[in-house]
C-alpha cells in the first residue's frame, strides 16, 4: 500500500513540474512574441491599476507610450519621459524641469518594451485558462525567489495580441496593466531624444 501511495505521489509531483513548463503555454507565448517582433516601432495607450486589499489601495493612472527597441517616450502622470537608449530624460511640464540619468536596462524588469519576451529567460509558465471569447490566460512564475514579485498573469487574445498583464508583488501590491490601443508605426531615432531647444527656459538637472 505504501509503495502504491509513493508511486501516485511521484506521478503527481512530476505532473506539476511538467505543467510549470507547459508546452501549450509556450506555443501561445511564442506566437505573441513573434507577432510583436515583426513590429519595428509602435504607439500604445494603457492604464495601470494598483491595488492592495490589506492596505486599502485602489489607484488607476492612464498614459501613452511610443516604443522602438529599447527606446521609448512615455507620457504619464504629468510627466514626459524620453529614453534614447543611452540616457533617460524626465520632463515635468508644470515646473519646466528635466532631470537626466543614465539608462540601465537592468533596472526596469517589466516594461511594455520587454514584456513580450520576458518569459524566455528565468520563468516557468502554464496555460491557466481558455476563455469562451478566445482569450488565453498564461501564468508566469519567476524561477528566482529574489524577485519582488511572485507571479505575472497575461491575457492574450485569439489574435495573439497581449490585452493585459498583472504583476503580483510579495508586498501584496497588484499592478494591472491594460493595453487599450496598439498601433504599429514608423519612428526615427530622433523622436526619442529630448531637445532642450523645444522647451525654452527649461531647468536641466543632470545626474549622470
Amino acid at each position: 500500500m505504501k509503495k502504491i501511495l509513493f508511486v501516485l505521489l511521484t506521478v503527481s509531483i512530476l505532473s506539476q513540474v511538467q505543467a510549470q513548463y507547459d508546452p501549450e503555454a509556450l506555443a501561445v507565448l511564442d506566437a505573441m512574441s513573434s507577432k510583436y517582433k515583426k513590429v519595428e516601432a509602435f504607439k500604445a495607450s494603457f492604464s495601470q491599476q494598483l491595488t492592495n486589499e490589506s492596505a486599502g489601495l485602489d489607484e488607476t493612472i492612464s498614459g501613452d507610450v511610443a516604443i522602438k527597441g529599447d527606446k521609448y517616450v512615455l507620457e504619464v502622470a504629468g510627466q514626459k519621459i524620453f529614453n534614447d537608449g543611452t540616457d533617460i530624460y524626465t520632463f515635468n511640464e508644470e515646473i519646466n524641469e528635466v532631470t537626466i540619468s543614465t539608462y540601465d536596462p537592468e533596472e526596469a524588469e517589466i516594461t511594455l518594451s520587454n514584456v513580450y519576451d520576458l518569459y524566455k529567460n528565468g520563468f516557468k509558465y502554464v496555460l491557466a485558462e481558455k476563455k469562451p471569447n478566445g482569450d488565453r490566460v498564461i501564468e508566469l512564475d519567476p524561477e528566482s525567489r529574489d524577485k519582488s514579485y511572485f507571479k505575472i498573469k497575461m491575457i492574450i487574445d485569439s489574435k495573439d495580441e497581449l490585452k493585459s498583464f498583472t504583476v503580483f508583488e510579495r508586498t501584496g501590491n497588484k499592478y494591472i496593466y491594460s493595453i487599450d490601443s496598439f498601433t504599429p508605426t514608423n519612428l526615427n531615432d530622433g523622436y526619442f531624444k529630448f531637445d532642450t531647444s523645444k522647451y525654452p527656459g527649461v531647468e536641466v538637472i543632470d545626474f549622470r
